[in-house]
């Protein structure tokens, strides 16, 4: 009896350090990384490009010079400048601000 509970139990003992290292490199993997702030910033210079002040729409909205230097900003890699300005834009138009994740 003692040599199947102790064979039992070496086994649960295996098992579980086999489980463990690929429970952790799944958790690893699923882990999203947070967007830097130029992608963060290109982000919101794409949604409002596209759903406020798209070229192609019957009728565009008027270009905002605020915002347009905020997505020039953004390209120049001055997002402490153009984060502000896109994210204000887009909140005025009633859109909710891309995930950052």
């Amino acid at each position: 009896m003692k040599t199947q509970t102790a064979g039992l139990t070496l086994g649960l003992i295996l098992a579980t350090a086999c489980a463990l290292p690929i429970a952790a490199v799944h958790a690893q993997a699923s882990k999203v990384l947070p967007m830097s702030d130029r992608q963060y910033c290109q982000s919101l210079a794409d949604s409002y490009t596209t759903y406020v002040n798209d070229p192609n729409s019957r009728r565009p909205a008027p270009a905002n010079a605020s915002v347009q230097s905020a997505i020039a900003q953004c390209l120049a890699g001055n997002t402490a400048a153009g984060i502000p300005v896109l994210e204000k834009a887009l909140v005025n138009a009633g859109f909710t601000l891309p995930a950052r994740s």
